[in-house]
């Protein structure tokens, strides 16, 4: 099952990442994995909700739980991925924020004979997402330009796991890939 692990800084007070990663509606504009999304129910701080994944076009089944300001829990109930990735705001200080997204999934039929090239996909769309997220965040617009798509690619942003090394490689305990020294 693979767990997977990444964070980034971001240059802006909580509640601006809360206002950008709370956005479930319209998530596809940093998450490029979700091409679409239909909310099914709302009940307090749960949605059940149905996304149309960008590969072949599957539907997933999930439940998020929110946490205001604090994380997001996305449960993928029913699809070609299933498990939850879970989204938390970490304040370093008053104007600064890390972003942890962590990821316990696996997938499903056929697909699970691919799990090592999928999780790689899997690592990098987080990847991504985190950079149009950060970049979201810290130019104070929801959504990411085409404009802004590009700056993000050229920027030498740095992306932190969890236990604090700045490196967007793998760890060796996570996914059996040694970091370089």
């Amino acid at each position: 099952m693979p767990r997977i692990s990444l964070a980034i800084d971001i240059h802006a007070n909580k509640d601006r990442v809360w206002e950008v990663v709370s956005d479930l509606e319209h998530e596809y504009n940093y998450w490029y994995g979700t091409k679409q999304v239909r909310t099914v129910s709302t009940k307090g701080n749960e949605i059940d909700r149905e996304i149309i994944q960008a590969f072949r076009d599957h539907v997933t089944v999930q439940k998020a739980i929110l946490s205001p300001k604090d994380s997001i829990e996305i449960r993928y109930l029913k699809g070609l991925t299933e498990g939850v990735k879970t989204m938390s705001i970490e304040t370093l200080n008053e104007e600064d924020q890390r972003l942890n997204v962590f990821w316990d999934i696996h997938y499903t039929g056929v697909y699970r004979l691919l799990t090592p090239l999928i999780k790689s996909h899997t690592v990098s769309g987080t990847t991504h997402a985190l950079k149009r997220i950060k970049e979201a965040c810290e130019a104070g617009n929801i959504g990411t330009t085409e404009d802004q798509k590009c700056r993000v690619s050229n920027n030498n942003i740095s992306i932190h796991r969890k236990n604090n090394m700045d490196s967007i490689s793998p760890s060796e305990e996570s996914f059996g890939f040694y970091l370089p020294q």
